[in-house]
């Protein structure tokens, strides 16, 4: 398979009759044009500028005293492509939200929003591979046959002192998310009307007041616009940030990830992965399994003293696809939600996808098919 046989390109990917007859149809309402958005975070700033770059008032509601209170308050976070055998719809996902999130990026860049080197950056991003994967890993590169623009084989010690191969992705890179959301609300202007302090447990007056609704919400999003037979699962994920005097210059990952911004004195390890979520406090336990990951794979990069931690939950979709468009049985509400670890990734795809929901100019492909909101299968 080639590249570019696999890329994602939306236009070359039609949907069948039956397809486009299970989409949404354009938003018929009296109602003034105006869309709710719940949630201020990197999925709610995310649909919130899209919707504003159209023209439309957002009305943005979150439960917290300000924006990116929640997973999008993380000092730092990493995005880059996922890689599977199969090139599988997850894969193909990531590719096309990494092509999102860049563009994003430098758009709000350009605008003099964010900066380059400070609030992001893409100095390439090393995912190193257990010993006992490595063969599998490199035949599954030469099956794909991506450009190496994209993903190439990295030898052990290629990039960094490390024992372990693995992939490097050239583009990879990293986000300080809370800036990433502060830069959409700005880029909104006057469009936007934010609602913080509010809590919302029924959507229902907002059904009634607004021409759309959207939920991007997380862990709360099937409570207020359930799916019958929807899964989702809460997991709890602790960062630790210590004090850094040698960094590593590329964003690296295995186990886990550890992010040295340039303009920084500090790295950020992380995230644990913890099931079932019984409380949001930092533990001790969480920061010396971040460590111990680290050491692992990179036992000749020093690390310095532990200088803060944070807990963030994320929910995850049952078959670990976001949950992007149309609410079932519910005409005017929509999701974009679900994305798990991969918020970078998909929250830029997800604002472009809702946005075009509520225009009534759904983006018509198979593979976005897969991502509207759904029941588990039996």
């Amino acid at each position: 398979m080639s590249y570019n046989a696999a890329s994602v390109l939306l236009s070359t990917q039609p949907m069948s009759s039956s397809d486009k007859a299970s989409q949404a149809a354009p938003i018929q309402t009296s109602l003034s044009p105006t869309v709710a958005v719940i949630g201020a975070g990197i999925a709610g700033s995310s649909v919130a500028l899209a919707l504003c770059k159209l023209g439309v008032p957002v009305h943005l509601y979150d439960s917290a005293s300000g924006p990116a209170a929640g997973a999008s308050g993380n000092w730092v976070g990493a995005f880059h492509p996922h890689i599977t055998r199969g090139d599988s719809p997850l894969s193909q996902l990531t590719r096309l939200g990494f092509e999102h999130t860049l563009r994003a990026l430098e758009g709000l860049t350009a605008q003099g929003l964010l900066e380059k080197g400070v609030d992001w950056d893409t100095p390439g991003h090393l995912q190193t591979v257990p010993p006992e994967e490595a063969d599998r890993a490199r035949e599954t590169l030469a099956l794909l046959n991506f450009p190496q623009t994209l993903v190439r084989w990295a030898q052990p010690n290629a990039f960094l002192p490390t024992p372990l191969s693995g992939l490097f992705f050239p583009q990879g890179g990293w986000v300080k998310p809370a800036c990433w959301v502060q830069a959409n609300l700005q880029a909104c202007g006057e469009l936007l009307h934010p609602h913080y302090n509010s809590a919302i447990a029924d959507i229902s007056p907002l059904r009634q007041q607004h021409s759309a609704v959207v939920v991007c919400a997380a862990e709360h999003a099937l409570a207020l616009a359930p799916i019958h037979g929807a899964r989702a699962n809460t997991v709890k994920g602790q960062i630790s940030k210590l004090s850094c005097t040698v960094k590593p210059g590329v964003v690296l990952s295995g186990e886990s990830y550890a992010i040295a911004p340039a303009a920084e004195d500090w790295l950020v390890l992380g995230a644990t992965y913890e099931r079932p979520v019984l409380h949001l406090n930092p533990t001790a336990e969480a920061d010396e399994l971040n460590i111990a990951r680290f050491k692992a794979a990179f036992p000749e990069l020093p690390l310095g003293d532990l200088l803060d931690h944070r807990c963030a939950v994320r929910s995850v979709w049952h078959d670990r696809l976001p949950a992007i468009g149309p609410v079932p049985h519910m005409p005017g509400v929509f999701m974009s939600t679900g994305f798990g670890s991969r918020g970078l990734l998909w929250a830029a795809l997800g604002g472009a996808i809702v946005a075009g929901h509520c225009m009534g100019r759904p983006i018509e492909s198979k593979l976005l098919g897969k991502i509207t909101p759904r029941a588990a299968k039996a």
